[in-house]
C-alpha cells in the first residue's frame, strides 16, 4: 500500500506547563474524513520532584500512577490529544495517545480543534517543564 500524500506540516511547540489550563490548541480546526499524522521530538518533564525527563512516549517507570492522570491508559508524560470540545474540557472519552508518532483515520464526525498536552494528573501541571516540537500532517483518507 503506498504512503498517503501528506499536506505541508504545521509545526507547533507543546509545553509541559501550559500558560492557561491543561490543553493547548495545536490546530484551529480539523475535519474528517481525513488522515492525521503527528510526529513529536524533544524531551519534557512531568515533575521536577522526580527529575525524570521523558520523550513524547512518556515514562514507563514513573513513580506516579497513570490511573490518576488525564488518560489512564497512557504512560505518565506521554503526549496525548483530542479533537473537538473545549480547551477546558475534562471529558476523557475522546482522548487518544500520540506518543512520538501517531497516524489516525478521522471519521466524518471528527471535527473541531486539535488539542494536545502531556499526560499528567489534572492538578499536576505546576511543576512541569520543557516542551516538544510537534509536526502535524493532514492527508486524504483512502
Amino acid at each position: 500500500m503506498p504512503e498517503p500524500t501528506w499536506m505541508e506540516p504545521t509545526s507547533v511547540n507543546i509545553r509541559a506547563h501550559p500558560d492557561d489550563g491543561v490543553w493547548q490548541q495545536a490546530l484551529p480546526y480539523v475535519e474528517g474524513p481525513a488522515l492525521l499524522k503527528i510526529e513529536a521530538v524533544g524531551q519534557w518533564n512531568y515533575s521536577t520532584q522526580f527529575a525524570r525527563p521523558c520523550s513524547a512516549n512518556g515514562d514507563l517507570l514513573s513513580p506516579l500512577d497513570p490511573k490518576r492522570c488525564i488518560h489512564e491508559k497512557s504512560p505518565v508524560g506521554a503526549l496525548i490529544g483530542r479533537i473537538g470540545g473545549s480547551i477546558a474540557d475534562k471529558d476523557a472519552t475522546a482522548i487518544f495517545v500520540v506518543g512520538s508518532l501517531c497516524v489516525r483515520k478521522l471519521e466524518m464526525e471528527s471535527t473541531g480543534p486539535l488539542f494536545l498536552t502531556i499526560n499528567d494528573m489534572w492538578n499536576g501541571f505546576g511543576d512541569n517543564s520543557g516542551e516538544l516540537t510537534v509536526n502535524i500532517y493532514l492527508g486524504h483518507a483512502q
